[in-house]
């Protein structure tokens, strides 16, 4: 009797061990599919450019008729990205992302964001924002300069404007950085830009 009763007890511990430890396996399973389903539908649909931007890429998305189409710049020297204008982008209607690109490519625009509803067009200059104030150098000097509504560059007073500070007494690096830009060498304002000259005097 005592050890049927015994065989029995055993009988349902070792039942309740398989069955626990099947459920949680199957748990764990199902976790890592779903989360391994997530990352791959992820991944189909968004892609990472080479400047880290996140660029959406499913070519099912197709431009509607009342959509928005943005243009914007991206200035290199500062990184600054501005919205040059918004219009309605009727003429693309049904057109995906391979099709935008091509229309565009020759104005050296490329899309950074498609949507049925928006198109995000970028194009990339080697120039500070416009409207600013930024150092930079000019005959052998650190010298501010303007940048007009395009982002040229130019000294509205060269008495004023080319400071004593030679460029043969910095070291490599800030050459290199004055020569190629950087976004600490843009300015809102005269003063601002003044204020920086400090670090070199």
């Amino acid at each position: 009797m005592d050890e049927r009763k015994a065989r029995t007890i055993l009988l349902v511990i070792l039942t309740i061990a398989i069955f626990s430890l099947s459920f949680y396996v199957c748990v764990n399973k199902l976790k890592v599919t779903n989360i391994k389903d997530n990352k791959d539908q992820f991944n189909s649909t968004n892609s990472v450019a080479p400047d880290g931007l996140t660029v959406h890429s499913n070519l099912d998305d197709v431009v509607s008729a009342n959509a928005n189409l943005v243009f914007k710049v991206k200035y290199i020297k500062s990184g600054e990205v501005v919205t040059e204008k918004e219009e309605k982008a009727e003429n693309l209607s049904g057109k995906k992302k391979n099709e935008v690109d091509e229309i565009y490519k020759n104005e050296g625009y490329k899309v950074e964001n498609i949507t049925s509803s928006e198109v995000v067009l970028i194009r990339e200059v080697d120039k500070y924002a416009p409207n600013k104030y930024v150092l930079g150098i000019k005959d052998g000097r650190i010298a501010i300069y303007k940048t007009d509504k395009d982002g040229n560059m130019f000294i509205e007073n060269d008495e004023r404007d080319l400071t004593d500070i030679k460029t043969d007494k910095l070291k490599e690096a800030d050459i290199q950085l004055l020569t190629k830009g950087d976004k600490y060498f843009q300015c809102d304002t005269r003063e601002d830009a003044e204020s920086r000259l400090e670090d070199y005097e």
